[in-house]
């Protein structure tokens, strides 16, 4: 586990926690003026830990008996989890004036036994690192990664696109929120990356992320992927767990050494694999379901590229979240279960026993994202690193 301010910020909303006992692994990304960024984080992630440790043996359970009920259980615990923090949030925000609107994206990774779970809000990413190829298990809750799946852009529209980092999804602001829900089984030596974006959008080609998990230990190699975001402008907080599946037989993952970094004047390079422009006085906004609602007529007309140093970045009003459903999900001692498909860029990877399932949050009409990504999340583009306005 590794967290750093960057290059241009003052202060570090980004938060972080891994637990000891290596169950689960946390990483939220707070927005929101005064400060109130670093407050939503924190609570998010404090609300989060609390309720897992308080459930304890809930996961000791499942890991002595991974039966269908049982992991149905840890998925509704750890969707329990978001939303907890979710009202924590956004009950504060309600309360304080100077912290109204705040809010944070948060991923959390639960690893029970041979299985791991995964609950995602926001534009936070987890990978899985496997065979020497990664694949982004998480879906931008973005309007332009909407606005992709809808057809209504192409990859590289959403690139410039000013709405790639207006969120529809987040924790804390608005009464309600959608939880992405995915559900993998382990294989021994995979790897798992939790990260803010302030990371994964200077690596823009999920191979580059494969090849420097697989080149060192996860504590070298999680600092080597800091120091290049921030050679590559740093313009964000820059968070990263990497968890490494060491013993499949009781699936312990090992957890990094905590440590922190500090910023360091590094000026902007020569252009370089993944990096974008942008400007560092960009304003946020709201935008309202009316207005996102307009968002699919407006891009059925002739789309016009915009030049990637100019966009909003502010959360829209949350979605209504989805009834707490693992979806076909068997038991994992069963002989019976089928070896699925994982697809990894453009090659299908037999999983056996990796299976990769999940459900959406429900987004606002006329857009509904799918539960897992697929072409979009294992293409070698994404999207154009934020400015330093992005979350003030």
């Amino acid at each position: 586990m590794l967290t750093d301010v960057g290059v241009v910020r003052d202060h570090n909303e980004d938060s972080v926690y891994v637990d000891p006992a290596s169950r689960f692994f946390v990483v939220a990304d707070g927005m929101g003026g005064h400060a109130a960024g670093e407050v939503a984080s924190a609570m998010a992630v404090e609300t989060v830990k609390k309720t897992l440790e308080a459930a304890s043996s809930l996961i000791d359970a499942f890991v002595q008996r991974p039966t269908d009920n049982a992991r149905k259980a840890l998925v509704q615990l750890l969707q329990s989890a978001v939303l907890a923090a979710h009202q924590a949030v956004y009950q504060r925000g309600a309360r304080e004036s100077d912290k109204a609107g705040m809010g944070t994206t948060l991923d959390v990774v639960l690893v029970a036994g041979r299985e791991a779970f995964v609950a995602h809000v926001g534009d936070s990413r987890t990978y899985l690192v496997r065979d020497g190829k990664a694949s982004q298990l998480t879906t931008d809750h973005t309007v332009a990664e909407v606005l992709v799946i809808e057809g209504k852009l192409t990859i590289e529209e959403a690139l410039v696109s000013p709405y790639r980092t207006v969120l529809v999804n987040a924790i804390g602001v608005a009464a309600d929120v959608g939880v992405e829900m995915a559900h993998l089984q382990l294989r021994e030596a995979d790897k798992l990356l939790v990260c803010s974006d302030g990371l994964h959008d200077y690596f823009l080609v999920e191979q580059e992320i494969a090849d420097m998990l697989g080149a060192d230990d996860a504590e070298t190699a999680i600092a080597k992927m800091i120091d290049a975001a921030k050679e590559r402008g740093g313009h964000d907080n820059i968070t990263g767990i990497i968890v490494t599946v060491v013993d499949l037989a009781d699936a312990v993952p090992m957890a990094v050494t905590d440590d922190s970094t500090q910023p360091v004047d590094v000026g902007l390079p020569p252009s370089t694999a993944g990096e974008a422009t942008w400007s560092e006085d960009e304003s946020t906004e709201n935008i309202s379901p009316r207005e996102l609602d307009r968002l699919g007529a407006t891009f059925n007309r002739k789309k016009q590229h915009t030049d990637a140093s100019t966009r909003a970045t502010m959360p829209m009003v949350a979605p209504v979240p989805p009834p707490p459903e693992m979806p076909g999900a068997l038991d994992a001692t069963d002989p019976a279960i089928p070896a699925p498909k994982l697809v990894i860029g453009d090659d299908d990877i037999d999983a056996e026993g990796a299976t990769v399932q999940g459900t959406a949050p429900t987004l606002p009409p006329p857009f509904s994202p799918p539960a897992v990504r697929s072409k979009l999340a294992h293409d070698d583009t994404g999207p154009t690193p934020k400015t330093d306005a992005d979350k003030s």
